[in-house]
């Protein structure tokens, strides 16, 4: 899967879920942490940040650093800021098995991975109706992922779709934000001008 959608993905998810995780744009920047995972090809090792064996020490000190930091005060909501770290780590091996993988996840010990595959193809022209699905929607898949250092796609379509469903998702909850702020405002003005307006008529009498 490519960078862009490892990326934007989670933060759209998150963000639908919970939008107030985001009231400062700097929290965006934990979607790095979707990307943690493919380091693991800078040294020629695919999988090995795939495993468990490399993303649940990571996952407990993302966990374990937001705490401490917020016992100290050092960084408000720190707490929930290393899970959701943690939960963007996670969501890359997630995202791979969709994606066909292969995640190996008991590497170094097993170098076989998983993922799934969809060899569904609808045939047109073909049974009484002139349309048939042929072959399983899902499939497992099990290999072990090529050593060494490989060339892997960088960006496709679904990563340029997930950049765009984020930015309309994003923009639009600011965009309301926003303009609820702006109609509390004029609503208070107003009540402060019924305030003044009753007080000066019962000065006059």
């Amino acid at each position: 899967m490519d960078v862009l959608t490892h990326l934007f993905l989670p933060l759209t998810v998150a963000f639908a879920v919970r939008p107030e995780w985001f009231d400062s744009p700097a929290w965006l920047a934990l979607g790095v942490f979707g990307l943690f995972s493919d380091f693991d090809k800078f040294v020629g090792a695919p999988g090995l940040l795939h495993s468990l064996v490399g993303v649940v020490p990571m996952s407990l000190a993302l966990v374990g650093l937001g705490r401490v930091l917020d016992r100290r005060g050092w960084i408000d909501d720190a707490t929930t800021a290393g899970r959701l770290a943690a939960g963007f780590v996670w969501s890359h091996l997630l995202l791979d098995v969709i994606d066909g993988g292969p995640v190996p996840l008991l590497a170094p010990l097993f170098r076989t991975g998983l993922g799934l595959e969809y060899p569904a193809r609808v045939v047109f022209g073909a049974e009484p109706l002139g349309l048939a699905v042929s072959g399983p929607l899902v499939a497992l898949r099990i290999v072990a992922p090529r050593p060494g250092f490989n060339a892997y796609g960088f960006i496709n379509g679904f990563g340029i779709a997930s950049v765009l469903t984020f930015a309309a998702i994003y923009l639009g909850r600011r965009s309301r934000a926003s303009d609820n702020g702006i109609a509390s405002s004029d609503n208070g003005n107003e009540f402060q001008d019924d305030e003044l307006g009753c007080r000066d008529d019962g000065g006059d009498r």
